[in-house]
């Protein structure tokens, strides 16, 4: 190897060495607020200081590419950080090292005639200290709110009842389980209006403040999944549309976030939300077109209407 490649690669391993220290310090200052700061600031600085640190185009990409590959590696078998989590924020902390780096080495190219200039890695790290320093608190919580609808192809009595009861609730949970995400088990309704949801990660008390027989079930969240310090669910609800040929379900979360960017991380949690939508109500639509479920609802109106007035078939199977 000639000694010009042979330095190359040492100020390219020496700046990888220092990028992963800035980039777990920077972690380590600044994750509690889980902002703009943990997310493009730190692995901005980070970039920065690879860029002058390393000498050529090609070696800034492959330390900047290196040290980010090399830091979440480390917070995830450190157990600091879940894999899931680190898939869905390595696009944007990819997008932070690579606008630092890009700016560095223009700055550095034009401006510095000698690279490894320790004064930029002085400023990166008093930068990211000043900031983690008054950014501990989270971010005031942003409303979300997500919406999804499914068509039942049964009567609205057991449509009512495959929703409002819940009773096992069953499916393919992989990519529940794939994304880390919590699986739901069983929903049971008591007398006073208290629905509890089991998942397997623990359970949701629900509250109803809402139960009109064919229209609406909404419920209050009483007690919540301790999933993540950022995320709190509120409320949700049912909403329910008779068609011609089948019952449209429509369920709706009230969600609070404190994740920024919101115009980054609104689009993972909505999809999130919407696979355990999916989830949810493919198990109370086969229960229903299977004709019930295996806790039915109480409501006498429910029972009434499928002893006295069933409905005939050519009403509610599919065309």
């Amino acid at each position: 190897m000639k000694t010009e490649t042979k330095k190359l690669w040492m100020h390219s391993v020496s700046a990888s060495v220092v990028a992963v220290f800035l980039s777990l310090f920077g972690y380590a200052l600044n994750h509690t607020g889980l902002n703009e700061a943990v997310f493009l600031f730190v692995p901005f600085c980070t970039g920065l200081a690879i860029a002058f640190m390393s000498k050529g185009r090609k070696i800034v990409a492959i330390t900047a590419m290196t040290s980010l590959l090399l830091s979440v590696s480390i917070l995830v078998f450190s157990g600091l950080e879940g894999i899931v989590c680190v898939i869905m924020a390595f696009p944007i902390l990819f997008l932070g090292i690579g606008i630092g780096a890009g700016i560095g080495f223009l700055i550095g190219k034009k401006f510095i005639s000698q690279y490894g200039n320790i004064t930029v890695i002085a400023l990166c790290v008093g930068s990211m200290t000043l900031v983690g320093w008054t950014n501990r608190k989270m971010a005031k919580p942003e409303l979300l709110v997500v919406t999804t609808s499914m068509n039942f192809h049964a009567p609205m009595a057991d449509v009512w009842n495959s929703v409002r009861a819940s009773g096992k609730i069953e499916g393919d949970d992989t990519a529940l389980r794939m994304l880390g995400l919590p699986v739901p088990q069983s929903c049971i309704l008591s007398e006073d209006g208290t629905r509890v949801c089991y998942f397997d990660q623990g359970k949701m008390v629900q509250q109803v403040t809402s139960d009109e027989f064919g229209k609406t079930l909404e419920v209050d969240i009483v007690e919540s999944l301790n999933l993540r310090d950022w995320i709190s669910f509120i409320a949700a609800g049912y909403r329910f549309v008779q068609k011609e040929s089948h019952v449209e379900v429509i369920r709706t979360d009230r969600i609070e976030s404190t994740l920024r960017p919101r115009w980054y991380w609104r689009w993972f949690e909505e999809k999130c939300v919407r696979i355990e939508h999916k989830y949810v109500m493919t198990s109370m639509k086969t229960k229903a077109e299977q004709g019930g479920t295996d806790q039915l609802a109480s409501t006498p109106e429910v029972k009434s209407e499928r002893e006295e007035k069933p409905k005939p078939e050519s009403e509610w199977r599919p065309q």
